[in-house]
C-alpha cells in the first residue's frame, strides 16, 4: 500500500495511508476512535479501584455503573428505562445485573400496581455504598482536574459532542444492517 504525507493528526491513524486513515478526517475520526476506546478502559479501571477503595469491591463495573445510575434517579425505574439511559440493549444481562444487586440488598425491585412493570429503587444501604464511591472519587479525581482552565464548560461541550457522536454512530450501526456494498475500494 502506498504511504502518503502525515497530516497533523498524531497516533494511531496519523499516517494518511493507514487502512482507515485514507484522508485527513477519515485519519482524525481513527484517532479520535482509538481515544475513546482507551479512555472507556481506563474509565472502567478506575471506577473498579475507587470502588474498591470505598468497600464495593464485589461489585463488576456493569453493577456498579448500574447502582450508580439507579441511585441519581428521582423515582424508581424499569429495566428498560435504565437500558435506555445507558445506551444498552442487552436487556437480559441488565436484569442480570439488577438480581445480583437485589440479591446484595443494593437495589429493590417492585411491581407496579397495574400491570406487570417491575422497577428498582436504590435501599439506604446502596445510597451509602454510592455516597462513599463518591467521596472517594472526589477526592482522588474531581479534584485532580480544578487545575485546568475551564474544565467544567469543556466536559459540557466534550459530553455533548460524545452525545452527538453516540446518535451518529448508532445511526451507522442501524444502517450497515441493510447495506449492501455496491463498489469495493481500490
Amino acid at each position: 500500500m502506498k504511504k502518503s504525507k502525515k497530516t497533523d493528526v498524531k497516533g494511531a491513524g496519523a499516517e494518511t495511508g493507514s487502512l482507515l486513515g485514507e484522508r485527513e478526517h477519515a485519519a482524525a475520526t481513527t484517532e479520535f476512535e482509538w481515544s475513546i476506546m482507551r479512555f472507556f478502559v481506563a474509565f472502567e479501571r478506575s471506577c473498579l479501584q475507587l470502588a474498591s477503595i470505598s468497600g464495593s469491591d464485589d461489585l463488576t463495573f456493569q453493577e456498579l455503573v448500574l447502582l450508580n445510575v439507579v441511585a441519581m434517579q428521582r423515582h424508581p425505574q424499569t429495566a428498560a428505562s435504565l437500558a435506555r439511559q445507558l445506551n444498552r440493549d442487552d436487556i437480559a444481562n441488565l436484569q442480570y445485573s439488577l438480581r445480583k444487586l437485589e440479591k446484595e440488598q443494593l437495589v429493590t425491585k417492585n411491581k407496579e400496581p397495574r400491570g406487570k412493570t417491575y422497577t428498582y429503587d436504590i435501599t439506604g444501604d446502596g445510597m451509602r455504598r454510592v455516597e462513599r464511591y463518591a467521596h472517594v472519587r472526589s477526592k482522588l479525581l474531581t479534584s485532580k482536574v480544578d487545575f485546568i482552565e475551564g474544565i467544567d464548560a469543556k466536559m459540557e461541550a466534550a459530553g455533548k459532542l460524545v452525545s452527538v457522536l453516540t446518535g451518529i454512530y448508532d445511526d451507522v450501526a442501524r444502517a450497515s444492517a441493510t447495506y449492501i456494498p455496491t463498489d469495493s475500494p481500490e
